[in-house]
């Protein structure tokens, strides 16, 4: 029994070392976790390159123009006269018909990306948040459940060993209850370790130490095509067409309008000096940028069957979370409904052997069911608010 004190005593006095501040609510813990999110930096990422593609859809130049340098010189042989020339230019790459546009609709699309990551990073943490929370709640929960259901066997092995100091119930009856409660010592034990381990979890999840408050949500229904998941599969597509189209265009090539100063120092003449432009427009050839096309095609369709993958996963996904929080109902009460025969059950029992009339394995038998009747019911009333949690993630839902 002394063993027993001490780890009653441990029990009651570790619970106070989890937790040195106030809960938190869901919602307030995943604005802390968003704004310390690593996955920030990719958000940042995107919106960069959504305006270095918007900048360069806005230039009046499809790519950077080029400088041209040119000089020669030489010696004519019959005067041995000297001779120069040299040329200055600049080529100006220029949009094809359609390309600034694709470029445009190009550099939108990545707004529009940038702009969904962070919704979509805010439900995913918000997934994270919820199963690290409920996990903290369902493992106290248990935790909670030993330590009524020992509390329980304590009283009844203390009014046990009352009848035998009567002499109304054997010297070896205790012993079957002491089995019992070092039976629930090792179990309390793994409940708080299990605890210490979802507490850890939490703290990385949410990024605090202030443990999670029990805020119970209520079932919702959002439409599907307004789900962050798909939104963002959408986009995807969205930009590998407009990628495509950049793609094929650029692969043309690109008209190039040339000017340059000639300057000539022919021997025994005036200088000449002459401002040429030019024109270059590239030949097609069906060849190459078909083949440029294909492989940007491919990008187009994997995008296209993603977004299909995805809608029939998100289709999945709630379905089952339907189909779970009304098992969860279910269970939950018909968990209730056990317990409460359990508990009665056990009172019986306890009649029974004040007036000997029952073994002592059958009461210990009926204690443990009892007990067993209890926790289960206590879990499965967690486990619908937990469902409920999952059933709103997968509709895209906040807390």
């Amino acid at each position: 029994m002394k063993n027993n004190i001490a780890l009653l005593l441990g029990f009651l006095l570790a619970p106070p070392a989890l937790w040195a501040a106030e809960d938190i609510g869901l919602r307030q813990a995943l604005e802390h976790a968003l704004g310390q999110a690593p996955e920030q930096a990719l958000i940042e990422a995107r919106g960069a390159e959504a305006r270095t593609s918007r900048a360069q859809a806005d230039s009046l130049l499809a790519t950077p123009p080029a400088l041209i340098l040119t000089s020669q010189g030489g010696r004519e042989r019959e005067t041995a006269a000297d001779y120069r020339e040299w040329n200055v230019g600049i080529e100006l790459p220029l949009w094809r018909s359609g390309q600034s546009d694709a470029q445009a609709r190009l550099a939108s699309s990545i707004e529009h990306q940038a702009s969904q990551d962070r919704d979509l990073l805010r439900l995913e943490l918000a997934g994270r948040l919820r199963e690290a929370a409920w996990r903290v709640h369902r493992a106290a929960a248990a935790k909670d459940a030993l330590g009524s259901a020992r509390d329980d066997t304590l009283r009844a092995l203390a009014r046990l060993k009352r009848l035998v100091e009567l002499g109304e119930r054997p010297k070896a009856d205790p012993l079957i209850l002491e089995a019992d409660l070092l039976d629930l010592e090792q179990h309390i034990e793994s409940a708080r370790a299990e605890h210490h381990l979802a507490i850890d979890a939490w703290r990385i999840e949410s990024r605090q130490d202030q443990p999670p408050g029990s805020t119970p949500e209520t079932p919702g229904e959002r439409p599907l095509d307004q789900h962050p998941l798909l939104a963002q599969a959408r986009l995807a597509l969205e930009r590998a067409t407009a990628e495509r189209q950049v793609g094929v265009l650029a692969a043309r090539g690109q008209p190039t309008l040339g000017i340059q100063v000639r300057h000539e120092q022919p021997p025994g003449a005036p200088h000449l000096d002459a401002l040429t432009a030019s024109l270059s427009l590239p030949l097609p050839w069906e060849s190459h940028h078909q083949s440029i096309e294909a492989a940007l095609r491919y990008g187009e369709s994997e995008a296209s069957v993603r977004l299909t993958q995805t809608r029939q996963a998100l289709s999945l996904q709630r379905q089952e979370a339907a189909i779970h929080l009304e098992a969860s109902r279910n269970l939950a009460r018909l968990a209730a409904q056990r317990a409460g025969l359990a508990r009665e059950e056990a009172r019986l029992a306890a009649r029974r052997l004040d007036e000997g009339e029952m073994d002592i394995m059958d009461f210990a038998t009926a204690l443990r069911r009892a007990r067993e009747a209890e926790r289960d019911a206590r879990l499965a009333t967690l486990d619908v608010s937990r469902a409920i949690a999952r059933h709103n993630q997968a509709q895209g839902m906040l807390p």
